[in-house]
């Protein structure tokens, strides 16, 4: 699945991670430094995405983190992502 960006105001709610992802920042990939923590907006978070990882979809394990690079160059303010997740009957 590809990200595409939300362009909401985030809210209170965490960004999860899978096992899979755990670890990796939303926005650069990287595994380094792990800062500050990822929430998203409430259309992002509705029903069953809120447990959802928000890089792949699958069932999140773990809370997301911004890198500290990402938050350095401000990419956290500028970028914020919504998986593009479907469920199968869709």
């Amino acid at each position: 699945p590809d990200l595409i960006m939300c362009l909401k105001i985030t809210g209170p709610i965490v960004g999860r991670l899978c096992e899979k992802c755990e670890g990796k920042c939303p926005i650069c990939d990287s595994y380094v430094k792990p800062i500050q923590i990822v929430t998203i907006c409430s259309d992002c978070s509705y029903g069953t995405h809120r447990e959802r990882c928000i890089i792949c979809g699958e069932l999140g394990v773990s809370d997301a983190y911004y890198c500290r690079e990402c938050i350095k160059l401000e990419k956290d303010v500028l970028i914020h992502f919504k998986e593009r997740w479907l469920p199968k009957n869709h």
